[in-house]
């Protein structure tokens, strides 16, 4: 008689080999619901207003996150995301005030569009120069927060009441329907998930960060593959950007927004499951990761905690669970 073991293994697929690859970002999205548990009890309601700010107020650091965990799973990190995010942010406020919906979507698109380019150009000159991608990207950061101040000097301009309504549910900003955002999330999280692990192009990714000289060796194309990691980590940069106008309404250049998502984005990657070093992770569990980052703070708040002592116990958190990743991954190497 056939057993289900028995049309496992004639499949060929190794159950083991996908819990180790897998167990971390499911560990992630089971951590990500026990907090959000757990918040309900702290608060004295929880409802779909609750819901629809975390839906919303976590897009920016979730599309980062996913565009951080493309590029380092390709070998690279890229310190000048955030300030992309506030560069497209600067670019969708100025280009965008006092525009109908159609015209801030084709803005939109534009403006995501160039940002691929943009950053696409960005690993070409690593990939050219030689240079290493944090010296590369530091200095980017630095030119595009330049080019969000001269384009925006100060907080200011604005979008469309459809278009904030598309990211937050609402043509102010702030309502209790979460549908638009979780869709918003979902769509291009499941777009850039499926590139990766079912695309040619996706998996050349994988390889050039696991060994790029093995990957060149196999005939990848390893140039190729730095150009189109940091396209999309600037694409989803923009998605950010221009969640970001949509939630707050307006632009804001200030450097310290940049800096501050980038340190977040790099850490909500390495919670879930990307190795620094290349070649392991998934966006899905980097999704979940930045969710629970962004989390960290109304949950502390919920408890009393005063909020300087809470950006302490949130980066305690935060560096002992990357400790504890970073662990667990070479172990993980270890036994394979």
């Amino acid at each position: 008689m056939t057993t289900l073991g028995d049309v496992v293994r004639s499949t060929g697929f190794d159950w083991a080999r996908w819990r180790r690859r897998q167990g971390w970002p499911i560990g992630v999205w089971v951590l990500l619901v026990v907090l959000i548990t757990w918040y309900t009890q702290l608060i004295p309601r929880f409802g779909s207003f609750q819901v629809a700010s975390i839906a919303k107020n976590s897009l920016p650091l979730s599309f980062l996150a996913v565009g951080q965990a493309v590029i380092v799973i390709s070998g690279g990190i890229d310190l000048g995301l955030g300030a992309m995010l506030v560069l497209t942010n600067s670019v969708a406020a100025q280009l965008m005030h006092e525009q109908p919906l159609g015209v801030t979507l084709l803005i939109a698109v534009g403006i995501v569009l160039g940002a691929a380019v943009l950053n696409g150009s960005v690993g070409w000159v690593i990939n050219r120069s030689r240079v290493p991608d944090i010296v590369v990207t530091l200095a980017t950061s630095f030119i595009y927060s330049g080019l969000a101040l001269r384009i925006l000097p100060g907080p200011g301009g604005g979008t469309s009441a459809g278009f904030r309504y598309l990211f937050t549910g609402s043509e102010s900003g702030s309502g209790s329907n979460f549908i638009p955002a979780i869709v918003m999330l979902i769509i291009p999280v499941i777009a850039v998930a499926l590139f990766m692990r079912r695309s040619r192009t996706g998996l050349s990714l994988y390889a050039t960060g696991s060994d790029p000289n093995a990957a060149y060796l196999s005939g990848v194309d390893t140039g190729r593959a730095k150009i189109i990691a940091y396209a999309v980590g600037g694409a989803m940069a923009a998605m950010a950007g221009l969640a970001t106008v949509a939630i707050t309404g307006s632009g804001d250049p200030r450097f310290s927004i940049g800096s501050n998502a980038t340190l977040n984005s790099v850490a909500a990657i390495v919670l879930g499951g990307v190795a620094l070093t290349g070649g392991v992770g998934s966006v899905v569990g980097a999704v979940a990761a930045a969710i629970i980052v962004f989390f960290l703070s109304p949950i502390l708040s919920a408890m009393g905690i005063d909020p300087n002592s809470a950006q302490v116990v949130q980066g305690t958190l935060i560096a002992l669970v990357m400790m504890l990743a970073g662990l667990l991954a070479l172990r993980r190497r270890r036994a394979e």
